[in-house]
């Protein structure tokens, strides 16, 4: 799924750049029901590819951060007027 370039106030799907301290770092994600996150598991390829596929798992248990839990959105991604370079996997240590 194609999905566009899109500001803090934008709905989803969409994505939004991200810098802090003067760094690009890696882009929010913003799923269909709105949730934002860096998806840190996923690759983001200099050419926008995401991958593995972006699932907003209706399980765990809904956090404090979002208490409705998941929405279930399971897309492969593709960022459009991506520019942002590429962020791999962040796997914790």
């Amino acid at each position: 799924m194609d999905i566009p370039k899109g500001t803090e106030d934008s709905p989803g799907p969409c994505w939004v750049p991200h810098v802090w301290q003067g760094q690009v770092r890696r882009p929010i994600i913003v799923c269909a029901c709105s949730y934002r996150s860096t998806a840190l598991a996923h690759h983001v390829h200099a050419d926008g590819r995401v991958t593995a596929s972006y699932y907003h798992a209706r399980e765990p248990i809904p956090s404090q951060d979002w208490p409705g839990g998941g929405c279930g959105f399971h897309e492969f991604l593709v960022l459009l007027d991506y520019d942002q370079g590429e962020f791999p996997p962040e796997v914790p240590a």
